[in-house]
C-alpha cells in the first residue's frame, strides 16, 4: 500500500477519533468497527482504494486503533478482524460525516 494512501487513512482515522472522543460517544470497538467498514467502502467506491488493497487498508486501520489501546489486540485477532471488515459491504454516510462534512 502506498505511503500516500496510508497518510490519508491515518489522517481521517485521527479526525474521526478526535470527533468520537470529544462528542462523548467514546471510541470503543463498536464505533471503530462502524467507522472502519464505512470508510473502507467509501474509499473503494471513490477509487481512492482498490478492492485488492482493501484488506491491507483494513489491517492498517486496526494497527492504528490497536496502538491507541496499548497493543492489546493480538496479531491473529487483527488479521481476522481485518478480513471481516474488508468483507463487510456496509457504507453509512452518517458515520463518515465528521470527517467529510
Amino acid at each position: 500500500m502506498e505511503n500516500k494512501l496510508k497518510e490519508i487513512l491515518k489522517s481521517d482515522f485521527e479526525k474521526y477519533m478526535r470527533f468520537a472522543v470529544h462528542s462523548g460517544a467514546g471510541f470503543g470497538f463498536d464505533i471503530f468497527g462502524e467507522y472502519a467498514v464505512s470508510v473502507l467502502n467509501f474509499y473503494v467506491g471513490s477509487a481512492i482504494l482498490t478492492y485488492e488493497n482493501k484488506l491491507e487498508a483494513s489491517l492498517y486501520l486496526l494497527e492504528l486503533y490497536n496502538k491507541g489501546l496499548g497493543g492489546i489486540i493480538t496479531e491473529e485477532d487483527r488479521e481476522e478482524l481485518a478480513r471481516v471488515f474488508a468483507q463487510d459491504p456496509t457504507l453509512d454516510y452518517g458515520v463518515l460525516k465528521p470527517i467529510f462534512g
